[in-house]
């Protein structure tokens, strides 16, 4: 009668603690023992996809990862490596993930082992402690902290899946990984309970050393096992630093010649189809635990070098677009649109007419690639920094905009007297074969020295800062959705480059709408010589034109600014992977 009432009392005791969702069932997050620091990070070679990527390169199956450079010394290692590569073959995250659930490791092993790690890895527990906690924003309700812990947890438990890839080749994968895990954890009772309840849920369990585990166990007092409540789930998925109740240890079960957790089956919850990721204990993501790479002086080569033969070469390709476009602004009415303008101007001035201006237009964007690119790069790290981790996630949007406004206006120093000089080529038919020199020398004998290259500098600078902010934006939201709508599209490196085709010429086709009023102006002010101001000049296009007025030429303007944009995106993401510039995001892979 005794025994049993001591039974129930226990069992009471551990209901209320879960309901309560008190500590009493609940290891002490805080207690990590000394054991081995145990993360390491890969960082892919394929083209970058934008913020939290779902692929990596991948390691071939049971290879172990490659070595990189070490950091500490012993057990305690980062390892930091270019990238993860196989023996010959690449396979995807997700068909690694198929191939360890079917062949060694269950779903609710690998998220009970994430928590584990989460409380007994001094350096898994000081990663969450500084680079996850600090990302919760102070205003964030319990439940929605929890929902944003959870999103963050389910991308560590990938990560900790990820790692179990080097015990998939062996024929004794589960006994290989306790046994380590026993000599680098197993320090006191508490761990080498959670330990054996953690491989009691494979299917093919390591039944001896579980109960070896459970035979070390200094107290030699009776077990108590209270059964679990329905809220089991709700109390774990509130916090992913939570264990199973203390109450509950591993019970062999003659009938299946295995062991089991009592009770667990029972609060289960039901999962479809779609919810093949999930288990009891927590969800796992697709997507590893990811963070964009340090940047050194030779990527920011890299990234002028792959910037400037991408804006050359694109605005080098459609000149004569910009021609019809500058002369329906100049002229308005004279054509009637793109292709009958250059027909006509074709007709009058002959095929070379369409061609003006090329040589300040591939000056003036090779520049405009030399620095916009690398300085929209430094930038948005910059600013990411300077906001930190809290913040970001709540900023990161304007955060960006002020990223590439920074980058276009270094840009613009460059680009407006090359503008200047190619808006006066085309739209002043009295300059016709004139070269650059030629120009130059015009408009320091009459219009008061080369000073006038900067007359519009102001409006060149709305222009272009609405537009670049509009172009990298647009372009960085509207892949994510691609690959997000379509992750197949990650899956090959040509997929890859038509989402930069076609995401540029989204960014294009909005940035050149934003901006049109701007360059409208701009090109009616070099016209004049550029002696008006930006207020002038658009007073008089208001008065004459009214608000249409300011989007004069905006159809040839859109295919300009779409083909220009795609092609810049997708040549630059081609000349990276030529010259070698490796993805700009480095993955967490968990050394277990």
């Amino acid at each position: 009668v005794r025994s049993c009432r001591e039974r129930r009392s226990a069992r009471d005791r551990c209901l209320g603690s879960v309901l309560r969702a008190a500590g009493s069932c609940q290891p002490d997050a805080a207690a990590a023992s000394t054991g081995p620091a145990s993360v390491e990070r890969t960082a892919s070679s394929r083209p970058p996809r934008r913020r939290d990527a779902a692929l990596v390169a991948l390691v071939a199956a049971g290879v172990p990862a490659v070595a990189g450079a070490q950091v500490g010394q012993g057990n305690d290692r980062i390892l930091w490596q270019a990238e993860a590569t196989g023996a010959g073959r690449d396979v995807s995250v997700e068909d690694m993930f198929l191939r360890i659930e079917g062949e060694a490791f269950s779903l609710d092993f690998i998220i009970y082992l994430s928590r584990f790690l989460l409380n007994f890895d001094d350096q898994v527990a000081t990663w969450w402690a500084e680079e996850v906690l600090p990302l919760v924003p102070s205003t964030a309700s319990y439940s929605e902290r929890a929902a944003l812990l959870r999103k963050r947890f389910a991308e560590f438990a990938a990560s900790v899946e990820f790692g179990l890839r080097r015990y998939i080749a062996g024929p004794k994968q589960p006994e290989d990984l306790l046994a380590k895990l026993v000599r680098e954890y197993a320090t006191d009772d508490l761990r080498r309970q959670h330990l054996a309840l953690a491989f009691t849920l494979l299917e093919d369990q390591p039944s001896k050393l579980i109960a070896d585990l459970l035979a070390a166990q200094s107290s030699t007092r009776e077990r108590l096992i209270a059964v679990f409540s329905p809220a089991l789930p709700d109390y774990l998925a509130m916090d992913p630093r939570r264990l199973l109740p203390g109450t509950q240890y591993p019970v062999w079960d003659g009938s299946r010649r295995r062991f089991v957790v009592r009770g667990l089956e029972d609060v289960r919850p039901s999962l479809s189809k779609e919810e093949v990721t999930a288990s009891i204990f927590g969800t796992r993501s697709s997507s590893l635990v990811s963070q964009e790479r340090e940047l050194g002086p030779r990527d920011f080569a890299l990234f002028a070098l792959s910037g400037a033969a991408g804006c050359s070469f694109t605005h080098s390709l459609v000149i004569p677009i910009d021609v019809v476009k500058t002369r329906l602004q100049t002229t308005p009415g004279r054509y009637g649109g793109l292709i009958a303008g250059a027909v006509e101007i074709n007709e009058e001035e002959g095929l070379a007419a369409l061609f003006r201006g090329w040589e300040p237009t591939v000056l003036g964007y090779m520049y405009y690639g030399v620095t916009v690119y690398p300085g929209y790069e430094f930038f948005k790290r910059f600013y990411l920094g300077l906001a930190g981790p809290a913040l970001v996630e709540s900023f990161r949007v304007p955060l960006v905009l002020l990223a590439g406004a920074s980058a276009t206006v270094i840009a613009c120093f460059g680009v407006c007297p090359a503008e200047a000089i190619r808006i006066r080529m085309v739209a002043d038919k009295t300059l016709a074969g004139a070269g650059l020199g030629g120009v130059l020398s015009r408009m320091d004998s009459e219009e008061g020295g080369l000073a006038a290259l900067y007359d519009g500098f102001t409006t060149i600078l709305v222009r272009q800062v609405l537009f670049g902010m509009m172009k990298f934006l647009v372009f960085d939201y509207f892949a994510d959705f691609a690959f997000s709508l379509f992750p197949l599209l990650t899956e090959q490196v040509w997929t890859q480059l038509l989402v930069s085709l076609l995401s540029g010429a989204v960014a294009g086709v909005a940035s050149s709408i934003v901006s049109q009023p701007a360059d409208t102006v701009l090109s009616k002010l070099n016209q004049g010589g550029g002696r008006k101001s930006f207020v002038e000049v658009a007073a008089e296009i208001y008065e004459k034109f009214g608000p249409q007025g300011f989007f004069l030429g905006l159809s040839s303007r859109s295919i300009w600014a779409g083909c220009i944009i795609s092609g810049q995106f997708f040549l630059y993401d081609v000349c990276k992977t030529l010259l070698g510039v490796k993805d700009l995001r480095i993955f967490l892979d968990v050394q277990i």
